[in-house]
């Protein structure tokens, strides 16, 4: 069935499915192609095939606290949703993620690590990967890479975790053909959910009402409705729709919008390398073959030590960020009447021969130099914290939503782990004879001053077995909302270590085959 623009003449006001699916990123898309079973099957899309500023603008919001990206940047709001620019770094949980540590403020995940291997390999064939993610033998092998270089055969409590990298990352080019030829299934195009109705009992979706920017509105009603609209939106739309449940739909107990979590990474202190310093962490190398390897820490290091999951990866540099800038200057001025700026910049380099040269043989890709230093890039899951959260503005789009601000906050196991992850990278390695480090102490102001995170909005509608505890239950039911499913990685307990993508794939193959199961069956009572 072709896709169909909102704003057509022939789309009547109310439109009657089985499913309503809100959203086609890596969730919604995955959630129509594997509802095949199911009769008839509505997937909407705010935006078109290709990004409008129109459409994009209804992401705009504040950062409230921690510095952030452009909310409006960092998103993306037409059909794919955020694959549009997923980089496709893969790897499945690790088996420490699904079993919670209190002590840390990680919840357990109501579901088991058993329960969703099936789905994980399923994501895992779909997405073309063959490898396994815990040993890596085969991979390495493949890559002409020698297991024996990696550091956990030197030290018990490292463990090397290899990403693979899919080449199937854009949905709405991928999977264009197949959702068109799909009979159950409708894809509505620009159109935007601004309300969910519920019942005068809360415990049930009478329908959502969608509007199009150029103010066509439309009512949908539907057996089962399943957000799948992106962390801070799913938060967002929930919130926003309080006239039934004052604190919004699934907000009880306050959970609602809360623990929004990121892999946040920063960079920090300098190795100079040894020659005994293993290649395979040479961050350059590795993109070279293609690869993703981080020197990370092992499960009964980790649970020992009460840390958060944290990697170091070791990135190369070749010349200063003065050298950098005089390069750059260069070739901006080159053709200019005579500065004497030139003349400096010139000197600069000149005076840096060796380490520009190095710099620029890296750049090239002749082959790769022996690096001035290492800097290190320490990575971890974020801790969740309540305060750390979703917030509707006082602003409006421009359909009269209030937009969602962030304010994205830390705690003391943030902290904590970032300086114990670099303290025993440090000992480790120095202890090898890897090299000299020159450090930098790790304060809560400098990480607070340097962090960033990796585009991965997890939380805000968190999965729990208790409404006390959650938003939505193991099978990404909003508590107490018959008919009102959450997707994708807004449900997730805990960030891990593991990007979003691909888990988000598999819980969303998970949910499809827990509502067809429904719609054949009855519910399990």
């Amino acid at each position: 069935m072709p896709f169909i623009d909102a704003n057509d003449n022939l789309i009547p006001e109310e439109l009657k499915t089985d499913i309503c699916i809100i959203g086609a990123g890596a969730a919604g898309i995955t959630l129509a192609r594997n509802l095949k079973t199911v009769k008839d099957i509505i997937l909407v899309e705010s935006g078109n095939f290709e990004m409008s500023g129109a459409s994009q603008s209804l992401y705009k919001g504040k950062n409230l606290a921690l510095k952030y990206y452009d909310l409006l940047k960092c998103r993306l709001r037409y059909m794919g949703g955020t694959t549009n620019h997923w980089g496709g770094y893969c790897r499945s949980n690790d088996p420490i993620d699904y079993e919670g540590r209190a002590e840390l403020g990680l919840p357990k995940w109501p579901i088991s690590k058993d329960e969703l291997t099936p789905y994980i390999n399923l994501a895992k064939t779909e997405l073309d990967l063959k490898y396994d993610f815990f040993e890596n033998t085969e991979l390495l092998k493949d890559k002409k890479i020698s297991k024996e270089q990696l550091l956990e055969n030197h030290h018990p409590d490292f463990q090397t975790k290899v990403f693979q990298i899919t080449k199937k990352r854009r949905f709405r080019e991928i999977y264009k053909h197949e959702l068109q030829k799909q009979t159950n299934l409708q894809v509505l195009l620009n159109l935007n959910a601004i309300h969910i109705q519920l019942n005068e009992q809360g415990d049930n979706v009478k329908e959502i009402i969608f509007k199009t920017i150029k103010g066509k509105k439309i009512l949908i009603k539907a057996k089962k409705f399943i957000l799948s609209c992106h962390a801070i939106e799913n938060a967002r739309l929930l919130l926003k729709s309080n006239d039934v449940a004052k604190t919004g739909i699934g907000n009880t107990y306050d959970h609602l919008g809360r623990y929004f979590m990121e892999h946040i990474y920063l960079k920090a202190s300098k190795l100079i390398p040894s020659d005994s310093f293993p290649k395979l962490y040479d961050f350059k190398e590795l993109r070279d073959s293609k690869l993703n390897a981080n020197l990370s820490f092992s499960d009964n290091y980790t649970r020992e030590n009460q840390l958060l999951q944290y990697y170091c990866r070791f990135y190369p540099v070749y010349v200063e960020d003065k050298e950098k800038d005089s390069l750059r200057n260069i070739k901006r001025n080159i053709n200019e009447p005579y500065k004497y700026e030139l003349y400096n910049d010139i000197k600069n380099l000149v005076n840096n021969f060796n380490d520009v040269k190095n710099f620029l043989i890296s750049q090239f890709g002749f082959y790769n130099p022996a690096p001035k230093y290492y800097q290190l890039d320490h990575r971890i899951e974020q801790a969740p914290n309540p305060d750390s959260r979703i917030i509707l503005s006082n602003d409006k789009d421009l359909f009269g939503m209030p937009l969602a601000d962030i304010q994205w906050k830390l705690t003391d196991h943030d902290y904590r782990s970032f300086k114990l992850g670099q303290a025993k990278i440090v000992k480790e390695l120095s202890a090898m004879g890897a090299g000299r480090f020159e450090l930098e102490e790790l304060t809560p102001d400098l990480i607070r001053e340097r962090i960033k995170g990796h585009y991965h909005h997890i939380g805000t509608t968190r999965m729990s077995n208790l409404e006390e505890d959650g938003v939505v239950d193991k099978n990404c039911k909003v508590h107490n909302v018959n008919n009102l499913y959450v997707a994708g990685s807004s449900t997730f307990p805990t960030a891990g270590y593991s990007g979003p993508t691909m888990m988000i794939i598999a819980m969303s193959i998970r949910l499809a085959n827990h509502l067809s199961n429904d719609f054949l069956y009855g519910p399990k009572k």
